[in-house]
């Protein structure tokens, strides 16, 4: 970025925060009743779906109460309430004056210096920003409160390491993280031109070079830090070309120094750090690691996943964590389905011409953090996805065909690996189904993998599709649109929609839905497109057939349960957490 883009940025992020910091918002008159019944009510009353005071009115109350509170535990009851409101108050029916007047609060709170020398209120303050303001619509207002994190990012590198500093240490950095991944997903939004002008990277960088990021001898704040940065990298303009840019050059060249200074006091454990927190979260891949091997380390494939367990000859598992017991219902699931596969297609169990696909590895890590991290490294695969299906060449013999996937840790005590039996169709398809490898067929695949994958592993009993066709049936796309769908139409159109042709013709129309199959395995693609298109024909008894499934879905018990706001499942990476800093008493995060 040049400097006159620089001057113009920064002159742009002043007035928005001179407009946000000296804007009047109209306050409501303080009710004391109100304001006692939510600053003395214990945790497990505000942490509930079911609590009186996370309403629209108390949290205008709370708001209100905190810009003008002097006493610092009330402050910190103000905060604490702004953070349960985030979790299970109606935070969605908030409008842009709620939100400017939370932030002409938090700023009033900043300018009053009572956060400083007080790592609770600093806990509490970077938890507010990063559960409130983490979208466009409240850049604005969010523009001048980021300088506070950077005061009390520098204020905490030289506290002394106890719980109540490590928390406000942690909650900062996650402050950085989480508002960045949020931005990285926009890079021409306001969120991203707000936070790259600020000057996070800078805060970032001096705290990271700081042997006080070294933590009692803990290098979870390094971590921590190489990960925000990582983000801040992936929130920068990229270049046109896809060649990096000489910012994301200066940014790499500037974490390389960090770590290659680590590297030489600490060894592999500085080289650890580094690969996890900024290397693969810049999605540098395996081969940029190799290239890098004096700050960048790829584990031993037997170290992370030292399970190996077959189902059968043409199916084995290769697991960082699972049982016996869950090895065992794996495999029982995806052989189980294979035989309704079979049925359904009328493979007759005979493979697609020169398909050596023979065996199905299945890579299961113990969550998405996991994979994320391994599976860049040692697959050499992307892992900004829920994990995938790489089918390979299958007219190579030898050619190893592998679904990675990773248990789905927040339903946890329940066991699952998530889309197991979706992605094991896939393979199934591939083998037994589709000739040639991904890709061999021009156009009008889409619809045809992802729907059969989602048939195949659900049935006829798929709520969460069926809520989606219910509330969109009005603008229901047609057969012959369902048929044209691309990746990218969305997440809707290729997995529900593509699902509910799939089964209409699977129940309607099953010969010619395994004659579709046919043609796929001939490689005969000129007969399959006709063949759709003969289909459309059809679009009458499809729309009255959504009509029958919608009018037959009862969703009247999902709606009536309570909602969770949860961060984001996959904002955060389980080794970023420092084992002493749990989800606990006063410091509920979800």
């Amino acid at each position: 970025m040049n400097t006159a883009s620089k001057l113009a940025i920064t002159i742009i992020v002043s007035l928005l925060g001179s407009i946000s910091g000296c804007a009047t918002v109209e306050q409501p008159v303080i009710n004391p009743q109100v304001i006692k019944q939510i600053t003395s009510a214990s945790e497990s009353q505000l942490f509930s779906p079911e609590s009186s005071l996370l309403t629209i009115n108390d949290f205008q109350q709370a708001t209100a109460a905190l810009a003008s509170q002097q006493n610092i535990q009330t402050i910190d009851k103000l905060l604490y309430y702004f953070r349960a409101f985030s979790y299970y108050g109606p935070a969605d029916e908030l409008n842009d004056t709620d939100i400017n007047a939370l932030a002409s609060a938090l700023q009033k709170l900043t300018d009053s210096g009572r956060l400083r020398d007080q790592p609770r209120l600093q806990e509490q303050y970077a938890v507010t920003l990063y559960r409130y303001f983490d979208d466009n619509q409240a850049a604005l207002a969010l523009a001048p409160l980021v300088a506070q994190l950077n005061i009390q990012l520098k204020q905490l590198t030289n506290s002394s390491s106890n719980s109540t500093n490590d928390y406000a240490l942690l909650e900062t950095l996650k402050a950085y993280g989480f508002l960045l991944n949020k931005a990285r997903k926009d890079v021409d939004g306001e969120l991203a031109t707000t936070l790259l002008a600020t000057g996070l990277d800078s805060a970032l960088l001096d705290f990271a070079a700081n042997p006080a990021s070294i933590r009692a001898n803990q290098d979870w704040p390094r971590t921590n830090a190489y990960w925000a940065l990582a983000l801040y990298r992936l929130t920068l303009p990229s270049s046109d070309t896809g060649e990096a840019t000489q910012q994301e050059l200066a940014l790499d060249a500037a974490v390389a120094t960090i770590a290659k200074n680590d590297v030489s006091l600490r060894g592999n454990a500085a080289k650890d750090i580094y690969t996890a927190g900024f290397h693969v979260n810049t999605f540098a891949g395996q081969e940029l690691c190799e290239k890098n091997s004096e700050i960048c380390r790829i584990p031993e494939l037997k170290t992370v996943l030292p399970i190996k367990y077959y189902c059968s000859d043409s199916l084995f598992i290769l697991a960082q964590d699972l049982n016996q017991a869950e090895l065992n219902e794996s495999c029982t699931k995806l052989t189980s389905q294979e035989s309704t596969f079979h049925q359904v297609l009328a493979t007759e169990h005979k493979p697609a011409a020169n398909d050596f696909n023979n065996a199905l590895r299945v890579v299961a890590f113990k969550n998405w953090s996991q994979y994320h991290l391994y599976g860049q490294l040692i697959f050499d695969i992307h892992t900004d996805n829920g994990g995938m299906y790489i089918e390979g060449s299958p007219s190579k013999p030898g050619n190893q065909a592998t679904f990675f996937a990773y248990r789905q840790w927040w339903i946890e005590p329940e066991f699952k690996v998530w889309n197991l039996n979706h992605e094991y169709v896939h393979y199934l398809d591939g083998h037994f189904v589709k000739y040639g490898g991904f890709g061999h067929f021009p156009a009008k695949m889409v619809w045809w993998s992802e729907g059969l994958a989602e048939y195949i592993a659900k049935g006829d009993n798929n709520p969460s599709t069926l809520r989606v066709i219910k509330r969109d049936l009005e603008q229901a796309p047609t057969l012959e649109e369902i048929f044209a769908t691309e990746y990218k139409d969305g997440q809707d159109r290729t997995y529900k929609w593509s699902y509910m042709a799939i089964r209409f013709l699977a129940e309607n129309h099953h010969a010619d839905f395994v004659q579709l199959s046919h043609f796929l395995k001939t490689d005969y693609f000129e007969g399959y497109e006709q063949l759709m298109a003969s289909l459309t024909k059809h679009q009458p008894q499809f729309a009255d057939w959504l009509t029958t499934q919608v009018n037959a879905f009862n969703d009247s018990e999902e709606k009536a349960k309570s909602g969770l706001r949860k961060q984001g499942r996959y904002d955060y990476r389980d080794y970023l957490q420092p084992k002493h800093l749990a989800h606990g008493e006063n410091h509920l995060k979800f």
